[in-house]
């Protein structure tokens, strides 16, 4: 392999990148492997707004009708860890990857 590759599809092409070139190249992939980690996903349906909780890890989402009427409803998300998720598919840990940045 010549240069720094374009694409890192599998965990081996992460380790090479780590192991052949100056973290300078490679960090930012490493980080964004624990960037894309998580996601919102759908926790329940609530009957009024207030009665769900908005932190850094929770949201309330406002859903109207399609044709534009006056039917509003609110949603209940969480913010967590997906396990379709780059990182997790790849076989990394979130461990594994935070000691590689912290090196």
């Amino acid at each position: 392999m010549q240069g720094y590759p374009k694409h890192l599809n599998t965990k081996e092409d992460y380790l090479f990148v780590k192991e052949n070139f100056p973290k300078e190249m490679w960090k930012k992939d490493w980080q964004a492997l624990l960037d894309s980690r998580q996601n919102w996903f759908f926790v329940k349906d609530l009957p009024y707004k207030l009665s769900g909780i908005e932190d850094e890890t929770h949201k309330i989402v406002e859903n109207t009708d399609m044709d534009g009427g006056e039917n509003i409803t609110y949603s209940q998300y969480e913010l967590r860890d997906d396990e379709n998720a780059t990182i997790f598919r790849l076989g990394f840990t979130v461990a594994e990857v935070e000691a590689a940045l912290s090196e």
